[in-house]
């Protein structure tokens, strides 16, 4: 019986499922939960088209022996969201398998790590750019959180953003969720909105904690109730979600706040390749003795509509944008 060879095709068969379950038990560990904040989806198709529709108004009066009055569902604004792919190959030597498999298992577990990065800093982009004129999604063509999106309809402007860039206390949490239980679809209509959702910087998450779980009122010496703990009251069992990369560090604010309610919010995430890790055909390193290894995704996030969000900067300044 003939032995074989230990070409490099027969090294990357024993290397690679080492690759792949490193890969995939590395990056479970630093996965983004992006189902916290957005909705996450799967597709197959590069452009994905959202129209917006504002619903009918309210149903009027009719009178015996009147005849019905017509209305119809009014178009809006559209919005596009394109899948865009990252990743990076990942060399391995013949060399660097036989005598030292453990820097192997170290470049892919960095591979995983920076795939996971990658997501969570593209999601989160949404967010540290909410008040950034140039960064918009929907079709109104206005950053995620604006006092002035435009109504399809020619009705009046709303705002989803604090004017004043109010910080984050037990007093201004309410003025934001008065403000987003205000928001109407673009025939002027309640939406029945109502925030669960508390979304924080680090800096931010033992101010959000203390607001939203003591059991009394925070900051006051009275013995009143915690209307935001309270499950019976409709603004109330906030949950908070602190996100790193929604701070300083990561290229975001120490100061900005947001509320979701995650019924009507419009931030969409697509997936149409999650993370993955793949070998490359023997031959394109077959001559040098380098195998590689090729990471990668797919996806696109933004936000289809306004409504269901809402956020301050935090900062104390004025905003009109």
């Amino acid at each position: 019986m003939a032995l074989t060879p230990a070409t490099t095709a027969v090294h990357s068969k024993l290397v690679d499922p080492g690759i792949k379950k490193i890969f995939f038990d590395e990056y479970k560990q630093y996965a983004p939960s992006l189902s916290k904040i957005f909705s996450v989806s799967s597709t197959d198709a590069l452009y994905n088209d959202y129209a917006a529709y504002a619903g009918l108004s309210e149903a009027p009066f009719v009178a015996e022996g009147e005849t019905f009055s017509e209305d119809a569902i009014v178009h809006t604004y559209d919005t596009t969201l394109t899948q865009k792919k990252y990743g990076f190959l990942i060399p391995v030597s013949y060399e660097l398998n036989k005598f030292q498999f453990d820097k192997i298992a170290g470049k892919t577990q960095t591979a995983a790590r920076a795939l996971a990065r990658k997501v969570e800093g593209l999601a989160s982009d949404d967010l540290n750019n909410a008040f950034d004129t140039s960064y918009t999604s929907f079709g109104d063509g206005l950053p995620l959180c604006s006092v002035a999106h435009t109504s399809a309809s020619g009705g009046s402007n709303q705002s989803n953003a604090s004017a004043t860039g109010i910080t984050l206390t037990e007093a201004n949490l309410e003025t934001g969720i008065l403000a987003m239980r205000e928001q109407l679809d673009d025939r002027g209509n309640m939406v029945d909105i109502v925030p669960n959702k508390l979304i924080v910087p680090p800096a931010l998450e033992k101010e959000a904690l203390i607001i939203t779980k003591s059991d009394k009122r925070s900051g006051i010496a009275d013995n009143d109730a915690n209307v935001n703990k309270m499950r019976e009251y409709t603004g109330g069992m906030l949950n908070v979600i602190v996100w790193d990369y929604l701070g300083a560090a990561a290229g975001g604010s120490d100061t900005a706040w947001f509320l979701s309610d995650s019924s009507h919010s419009g931030l969409k995430w697509e997936w149409s390749l999650q993370p993955m890790v793949e070998k490359l055909p023997d031959s394109v390193g077959a001559k040098n003795d380098i195998l590689y290894w090729k990471a990668k995704f797919m996806a696109d996030s933004g936000w289809v509509d306004f409504r269901g969000f809402w956020g301050s900067a935090g900062d104390g300044a004025a905003y009109s944008s």
